[in-house]
């Protein structure tokens, strides 16, 4: 071994940079942090893996039936199994083939909604993630990562909420559609599904909506202004002003996005930018629908479309597509003879007037329910040729019903609930049920009052005043009730409790659907149906696949029903529509209630016989005030129309039912008479009255309204009224005389309270002859200062 030279053992090793205890410490949380971020990441990734296949395993599959694009003509048929209308697909929503579409329009819909969509696979994942990422970057421009089959996928299931689970499940979907069909079939459904805004569901009815065409006749300016409204219907709307605006500036954006993608060339780009749009009228009402249908067919449609929704699931717009396109037998409830008679009433002129100071014509609709099904006969829904699809005023109105609503809404609850009876008086002077310091309400549609009044006779006269009294103390007694009884008769108004309601003064007004169909208890036991205009849905197969079965609800004893029937004749034989109505009621007994609402802006009559239940209505669009020429012709409507539909029917009354007690009474206080009550100044009070049996008065319970007295016939007050015979009267002046006695006295709340008419027959009580000698002094009314003010129904 040479000098200075060493083993291999012997060399000493190099030394190491050793770590300070801070810089291990770091190193050391650093790798725990990593392996903690993987572990948490594998968690996330494998707990959004199973939920995203969870939600892929339980993703309903779409059937073959609906995928099918079925096409088959659906018929209507009548009661008589006579077809009254063809269901080839409403200019609402009319099916149109792939090879009607122009490609230009197919073209513009890609190109703004779903650029790739003949290259991806039914998720465009590109998009996605893009989509994905701009979630992050709170300053980058959002858009959607929606395919157009995804689309497709959305519109025939109608799941359209806003879950991980259903956009997972939709993308599935899409990507399973893209297997069954093709490019040019998901296309076409598309194009048929779409919603165009002013209710169009595809682009043939958008076509005829917005441009009055063909969509196989649109060029490539109009394509890429209907492509532009789906985004946003109710901005890019043509039909009004700022909308129109709106859909130019998406218009231009499609076309450049059209000559970008190379859908169309520079020349065909120039001339669309310069073609000027012409649309079709801005009316939103007259271009709602443009369906050609009747109204009671858009009725029928739109009931089926309805329970096929709430009974077999679908969407409404595979509901819509099932009506039109699926070959379904709709056998209807119409009954052709009487909606024949009604149509021919409706385009008459005659019964329509045209008023030189009114600015539109008048309308009015009506409908016919047979009420021991609730079967809907008949029923139209505007003056004159339905023109479209228009505004279906039969079912689709919301008008004051105004003394129509006093039957459903008072009188028969209260008399069911035993409250009043058709003899219980009341008095029908001012009063201020909103509160003394405020003006008087109710008012008299007659501003005058006239004091002691039956119930009877306070319907038949309509008497605002009576109602709301009635209405106030069966309110008091059981809070709510009033409302309780309008729900079972197919009317909610649970939210407006309040005294207005008693005279149809309402928030949300009625149809003469739902009038109609409320007064069915009246003419049927007391039983309420739903309306239906339908019996039964048959499939192309001929399957039954909806079926109206009639379902009553017990609305009033039949006691009730009938009383209400016995004092409703009344009103047409010598009330407020006996002028009209007497006549007929002479010839089919009927019954039923006038309706006017506040400056004469609304005429109703709903009326009835043992055979149908009939309502009417009469004004303008545009509520104004009618001319005292159009008063009756809500009346004049439904006689015309009632009295052909009647014609062959043999007359019968309401059938009596068991539980009535039949007694006669005074009609000023609603007890048994005395011998004074046929002896009133104003003729024979007494009159024989229904009762429910257990609600008539007792026989010594008789009337104290009705007094004798002693006068002198040779002085008068200033109302005309003889005064007591005093101890200087002459006996050949004095004279016996049947005066009324109120139980509550009458006293003003405000000074411009009138008195009653029937003030004039009060005893003068206190004042005596002034003529033939002094006399005793006293109130000429006998007002009590602490009288009773309010308007206190008499025992």
């Amino acid at each position: 071994m040479k000098p200075n030279e060493r083993t291999v053992s012997d060399k000493k090793p190099r030394s190491k940079k050793q770590l300070s205890p801070a810089s291990k410490f770091i190193l050391t949380v650093t790798k725990i942090l990593i392996i903690f971020f993987v572990a948490l990441a594998c968690a996330i990734v494998g707990i959004v893996g199973g939920a995203v296949y969870g939600y892929i395993k339980t993703a309903p599959v779409l059937t073959e039936e609906q995928l099918k694009p079925n096409k088959f003509t659906s018929f209507v048929y009548d009661s008589k199994e006579g077809v009254i209308a063809e269901l080839k697909g409403d200019e609402n929503r009319v099916w149109v083939d792939d090879k009607e579409i122009p490609k230009h329009l197919k073209d513009a819909f890609v190109a703004i909604e779903d650029e790739r969509f003949y290259e991806h696979p039914g998720v465009d994942f590109k998009r996605l993630a893009g989509a994905v990422i701009n979630l992050f970057n709170p300053g980058s421009h959002k858009y959607g990562a929606s395919t157009i089959t995804q689309q497709v996928v959305r519109n025939l299931t109608g799941e359209k909420q806003v879950t991980l689970q259903r956009k997972v499940q939709e993308q599935w979907r899409a990507l399973q559609l893209e297997k069954k069909l093709e490019k040019w079939q998901i296309l076409e459904l598309y194009m048929n599904l779409i919603y165009m805004g002013e209710n169009c569901y595809g682009v043939q009815s958008a076509a005829k909506t917005y441009f009055n065409k063909d969509v196989s006749l649109l060029t490539i300016a109009q394509s890429a202004s209907l492509a532009g409204i789906t985004n946003w219907p109710a901005k890019y709307t043509p039909l009004t002003t700022e909308g129109r605006k709106h859909n130019k500036e998406r218009q231009e954006l499609i076309l450049g996005k059209m000559l970008e993608l190379g859908r169309i060339d520079q020349k065909e780009y120039d001339a669309a930018m310069k073609e000027d749009l012409q649309f079709a009228s801005g009316d939103k009402t007259a271009l709602s629908t443009t369906s050609k249908q009747s109204y009671f067919v858009d009725k029928v449609v739109s009931d089926v479309k309805k329970d096929l929704m709430s009974q077999l699931g679908m969407s409404e717009q595979l509901a819509l597509r099932t009506i039109y396109n699926n070959g379904l037998q709709i056998f209807s409830t119409m009954d052709p003879d009487m909606q024949k008679e009604m149509d021919s009433v409706f385009k008459d002129e005659k019964f329509f007037p045209v008023i030189n100071k009114k600015l539109e014509h008048p309308q009015g609709a009506m409908v016919i329910i047979d009420p021991k099904t609730g079967q809907v006969k008949a029923l139209y829904g505007g003056y004159g040729e339905k023109k479209g699809n228009t505004w279906n005023r039969a079912t689709q109105n919301e008008r004051q019903p105004g003394s129509t609503f006093k039957p459903i809404a008072v009188y028969a609850p209260a008399l069911n609930e035993k409250v009043i009876t058709a003899a219980k008086v009341y008095d029908d002077v001012p009063v201020h049920l909103l509160g003394d310091s405020k003006p008087r309400y109710p008012k008299n549609y007659d501003p005058s009052y006239g004091g002691l009044t039956a119930i009877r006779d306070a319907l038949r006269k309509s008497i605002n005043v009576v109602a709301a009294s009635v209405w106030t103390e069966m309110e008091r007694n059981n809070p709510g009730i009033s409302l309780q009884y309008l729900k079972k008769a197919g009317i909610n108004r649970d939210n407006e409790r309040y005294v207005s309601i008693s005279m149809g003064g309402l928030n949300k007004g009625v149809n003469p659907l739902e009038m109609a169909a409320a007064y069915v208890p009246f003419a049927n036991k007391g039983l309420y149906f739903q309306p239906a205009t339908y019996t039964k849905v048959l499939d192309k197969e001929g399957n039954v696949i909806l079926e109206k079965k009639p379902t009553s609800t017990i609305v009033y004893e039949e006691t009730t029903a009938f009383i209400m029937a016995n004092m409703m004749k009344d009103v047409c034989t010598q009330g407020t529509a006996a002028a009209v109505m007497s006549k007929f009621a002479a010839k089919m007994p009927i019954a039923g209630k006038t309706g006017t609402t506040s400056d004469n802006k609304d005429k109703w009559f709903v009326g009835y016989s043992p055979y149908y239940v009939g309502a009417s209505w009469y004004g303008y669009d545009k509520p104004s005030t009618l001319q005292s020429t159009e008063y009756n012709q809500a009346q004049i409507i439904w006689r015309e129309v009632m009295e052909r539909v009647h014609k062959n029917l043999k007359p019968v009354d309401f059938a009596e039912p068991a539980g009535l007690v039949k007694k006669t009474v005074c009609i000023y206080s609603g007890k048994t008479p005395t011998d004074l009550c046929s002896k009133d100044p104003r003729g024979n009070s007494i009159r024989t009255e229904y009762f429910i049996k257990g609600t008539e008065p007792k026989d010594d319970d008789v009337c104290t309204v009705h007094v004798s007295g002693t006068v002198c016939k040779d002085s008068k007050d200033t109302q005309g009224r003889n005064l007591l015979f005093g101890p200087s009267c002459p006996v050949s002046s004095q004279l016996e005389k049947v005066f009324i006695k109120r139980p509550v006295p009458f006293k003003p709340i405000s000074p411009d309270d009138p008195y009653p008419g029937d003030a004039v027959y009060e005893e003068p009580e206190g004042e005596y002859c002034n003529i033939h000698g002094p006399g005793g002094t006293g109130s000429l009314l006998n007002l009590d200062p602490d009288a009773n003010l309010n308007n206190a129904p008499i025992p």
